[in-house]
């Protein structure tokens, strides 16, 4: 047997060889779920949150999963913000009933930056990375 450095590549060899279902999820949704608010202050609130992207992300595409991490970003003022975030990431299985739920996704990614008082909302999908900044008003 000949011994290449390649990377196997995924598909209908890769999934029989574990015997996987048929059905895979290619793209990711991920946003990160903050601890401190944009002026450095630690907010109590960041466990409902993660409840919440979990219970939410789990309705849509059938799971999550909330990793704690550490991060930093730069405020307004030009202050390093140091905080724990957690990162809560879902897979695309379903991408007609994914993007039929945006309207959800939007107020709660408007709802969490606007009720921790965020300097930004972040999250990816695919291989983007977005940032909200103006988030609708309560009810929008």
């Amino acid at each position: 047997m000949e011994s290449t450095n390649e990377p196997p590549t995924p598909g209908e060899d890769f999934r029989a060889a574990f015997g996987a279902e048929a059905g895979v999820g290619v793209q990711c949704f991920t946003l990160y779920v903050p601890n401190k608010d944009r002026n450095d202050n630690e907010f109590g609130t960041q466990r409902r949150w993660v409840l919440e992207a979990i219970n939410l992300l789990s309705e849509i595409n059938g799971g999550a999963t909330a990793i704690p991490v550490e991060g930093g970003w730069v405020n307004h003022d030009g202050k390093l913000i140091l905080e724990n975030p957690v990162v809560v990431y879902s897979f695309v299985v379903d991408a007609a009933r994914f993007l039929g739920e945006l309207p959800r996704l939007r107020a709660f990614l408007h709802s969490l930056g606007r009720e921790t008082d965020q300097g930004e909302i972040a999250f990816e999908f695919g291989d983007h990375f977005y940032r909200i900044r103006a988030f609708d008003t309560s009810g929008a």
